[in-house]
Formats: C-alpha cells, structure tokens, sequence
C-alpha cells in the first residue's frame, strides 16, 4: 500500500490522506512537475484484481477527463504503479482544498432557502454540460460536490459509479454502498439509466440541504432503495417550517418516480431554480454567513436578487414608505364593516381550506392570516408581504389559493378587501395549481372598491385570489378580508 512520501509515475508526492472510502483513498499530493496541489484518487488493492473493473475504470477516467468546466472537478492523469507483490491504480485529479458539501451541511445543519437553490443550479449547470458530453454521473451525493480553495462548488467523480457496479444489485457488499439514500428508482430496479436519474439524486441531496435529512434512510440498503421505488417523499415543509412552496415543488418534482415527470433536462431544472433565487445561481463562495440559518433570521429568499438598487436609495424608499403609508392605505376606520353585496338567490358555498399562493420566486406570503380571509369577518383579513415598488416589478401575482373540498357550481364570488384600488385576477381549475397559468382567468378587475363581486358561472374545486398589482402601482400591502362563494 502507498505510503506517505511515496512517489508516484516518478512525480506525485503523497503528503496525507483527504478522505477513504469503499472503493479508493485519496490523498493529498504535490506534483513535482508543475509544483502544485493535486488530490490522487489510489484504488484498493481488491480491485486492482478484477481486469474487468479495470477496464471500465480507465474508460470512464478518461471519458470524465474530458470534461473541462468551473464547476467540474478537473482529471490531469491516471496511471498504475508496480510494487513487489502488488500494484494499485490511481487517478490523479485537481485538489480541492475547501471540503465537501456533505461536511458543510453536517457543520451547520439546513441551508437558507436561497442557498439551496443557487447551489442546485450550479450543480445542474455542472450535470447539463456533462449530459451534453453523454456522460451520466450515477453517484450525484453531497459528498461528490466539492469546494475549490477559492470556493467555488465543483463536482467530482463523473461516471465512477458505473466502473465500480458491474449490475446494479444493490444487495451485493460494495455495490454502491454509502449512496442507496440518492439513488433513483431506476437505478434500484436495474433499469436503463438516462440524465433524469441525475435530476433525481440531485433532488434528494436538495431535500437534504433544505431540511437536514434526506427523505428516505432505513436500517438497509434494500429497504431504503425500496422506498425510492415506492413511497413519495415526506413534504419539506412538513419537516422544516419556512420551506418556500415553490422550492419544494422543484424538488418535488425532480423526485417524481417516472423520469417523465421529472424535469427533462438538468438545464430545465437550473432554469427553475435560478428564477427562485438569480443572484444565487453560481454559490461562487459558501461560507458560513451565506449558509447558516439562524432561528430568528427572516428568509431574503423573495426579494435579495430581484432588483439591484444602491443601499441609500433603499433607506431613503423605506423612509418615504414609512412616511407615506398611512396616506396610501388610509381607508379610514379600519374595522369599520364594508356594505354587503346582494347575493339574493344564491346558496352559500362552504369553502373547506385556505392557503397562501406564492409560486414565483418565495412560494410563501405571510400565512398566519389566513384564516381571517374566511372567518366571515371582513373586519379582519389577511395581508400580503410588504413590497417597496410595485408588485409587478417581481412577479405577476400572489394571492390565496382557496379549496371548495370538491367540485361546485359556482355562480358568484364576494370579495371585501381593507386595502381598495388592487388589481385582482379570479381564478379557477380542477386540480392543485404549481403556477397562476394552471388555472383559468374567470374575471379580472382593476382598482377593485372595498367590497366587489366576481360572476363566476363555472364548475370548479381550486379557486385563486390572485393580486395583481397593488394601489394606484405603488408598493405597500395588499388585503383580502373576506371571501364567499354562492351558487345555485
């Protein structure tokens, strides 16, 4: 076995071992041509037997060396050296200094919101061009993402997966071991394998930035790869409160059992969770300020990257709104009653659950208000979160996403709102909206009055408030304080 100080193909000096694992150790090294920092990959001497394993070892190293990206850890060599009695096999690669994601998240628990998704794009910008290389990874984990000493996220380890795993039995000692809790359904079954079954492992290693733990962990291999196969993944949210709903759907849906269903290309899912979070979307440096979550700490998820503007402008915006704000939304005698809408001849239509709708960006308003949107109260009311501009500027809408609990003929919704002179968009469909395009428009109204009604006339289970702007294009809040639904 190689030993500190050893020397090897006559140039690499072995200083110290970086990690060991069931297939190789690897060290730090120096190569002493080029005078730099090198990690150097040396299989375990079983598998230095096995010509079969060899072979597909020097294919997939030499495939994966051509891959030449800033976020792919770079290949400069691989080799064999001859010992008396033995001789190991060894790849020798750029040496990133910084650690693993694995140990970050271990270090610090859950990532922001933010975070995840900027460091799941780079991730995907990684995957997407060794796709377009035919190259599929197999082995997606944190422990396979890197950090460079000038902290940029590398993946490493392109394609080794399908040197070590002559099939795909994850019952057989040293198949995969370690890896079963990333694995995709396809992989467990023994399956044909394409790019999706990437998008797949890169969705668990989000879930597990997101809330600490990966969605499926038991006592085996096979039962964990089992549940890949046939149990859908606990929500995120019903782990970790403060999961942004729109997050959760990207992970979600690279989660989806059918490679189908799943986003179709590793550039598709980049593109989705850029749009959550643009500023992010190249986790250039993860220190710990960036990656902590402290309890208190409101999430900057929405708004950090989707406008630039100085830091004195902002304060001098916060001080006008502050200024302005009751000029704007001074509707007088806030729990004053707003008159009733004559809906004579019409059933009340009970309304069985109420959430916030936030697809674009943050996926989350301000929950705690809802039940007041339908409390039978237009006294009280649920608020959005406070924008400093016009809602616009972020994103198209945000709104309630209201759940008859079945399908109902509706001929008319009232709305009552503390905050008169928004733009709201009516809409409905048949199943659960992950966007405002989901559903169809039944009515819109600009610069609706305190208390307004929406001729429906459709058959319908999943309604959505949807605001579209808010007073007279100015920032602030914007309130629904009482929704009802009548119908024959």
């Amino acid at each position: 076995m190689p030993e500190v100080d050893d020397v090897l193909a006559g140039r690499y000096e072995l200083s110290s071992v970086i990690a060991s694992g069931g297939m190789a150790t690897v060290w730090r090294a120096r190569d002493q041509v080029l005078a730099r920092s090198v990690a150097v990959k040396i299989l375990h001497e079983h598998l230095a037997d096995d010509a079969a394993f060899l072979e597909r070892f020097r294919r997939e190293a030499v495939a994966a060396a051509g891959l030449t990206h800033p976020h792919v850890v770079a290949i400069y060599d691989t080799g064999e050296m001859e010992e008396p009695g033995s001789r190991c096999h060894y790849i020798v690669m750029e040496h990133c200094g910084g650690g693993t994601l694995g140990q970050l998240l271990k270090a610090d628990g859950p990532f922001r919101p933010e975070r995840v998704a900027g460091i799941g794009a780079t991730i995907c910008d990684a995957l997407a061009y060794a796709h377009s290389r035919s190259i599929i990874h197999r082995d997606v984990k944190p422990a396979n993402v890197l950090i460079g000493d000038d902290g940029l996220l590398k993946v490493g380890d392109f394609g080794i997966a399908k040197a070590v795993t002559t099939d795909n039995d994850i019952t057989t000692t040293g198949k995969i071991l370690g890896t079963v809790a990333y694995i995709s359904p396809e992989y467990a079954t023994d399956q044909a394998l394409d790019a999706r079954s990437d998008i797949y492992s890169l969705g668990v290693v989000l879930y597990e930035l997101a809330v600490g733990r990966v969605p499926f962990h038991e006592s085996t291999n096979v039962a964990t790869a089992m549940r890949h196969v046939n149990d859908a993944p606990p929500p995120l949210r019903s782990i970790r409160a403060g999961i942004p709903k729109s997050l959760e759907n990207i992970i979600l849906k690279a989660l989806q059992k059918e490679p189908d269903r799943r986003f179709a290309t590793a550039d598709e899912m980049r593109e989705s969770l850029e749009n959550l979070a643009p500023g992010a979307s190249r986790a250039s440096v993860v220190t710990s300020a960036t990656r902590a979550v402290p309890a208190s700490a409101p999430s900057t998820f929405r708004n950090e990257s989707k406008w630039i503007v100085p830091v004195l402008s902002l304060i001098a915006g916060a001080i006008i709104l502050a200024a302005l704000a009751s000029a704007i939304f001074d509707t007088g005698d806030s729990t004053k009653k707003p008159p009733a809408v004559d809906v004579s001849g019409s059933a009340p239509i009970e309304i069985d659950s109420v959430a916030d709708f936030d697809p674009e960006f943050d996926g989350s308003e301000d929950p705690s208000g809802l039940p007041e949107a339908i409390d039978g109260d237009p006294a009280t009311s649920w608020k959005t979160d406070s924008y400093v501009n016009p809602l616009h500027t972020y994103k198209s809408g945000v709104g309630i996403l209201l759940d008859l609990g079945t399908e109902q003929d509706v001929t008319t919704v009232t709305i009552a709102t503390q905050t008169p002179g928004l733009d709201i968009e009516l809409l409905a469909g048949d199943s659960v909206p992950t966007a405002a395009s989901d559903l169809e428009v039944i009515d819109s109204l600009e610069g609706v009055p305190q208390t307004f009604e929406f001729e429906a006339g459709v058959s319908a289970r999943y309604w959505v408030v949807w605001i579209t702007d808010l007073p007279g294009g100015a920032g602030g809040i914007g309130s629904i304080a009482e929704v009802k639904f009548f119908g024959r």
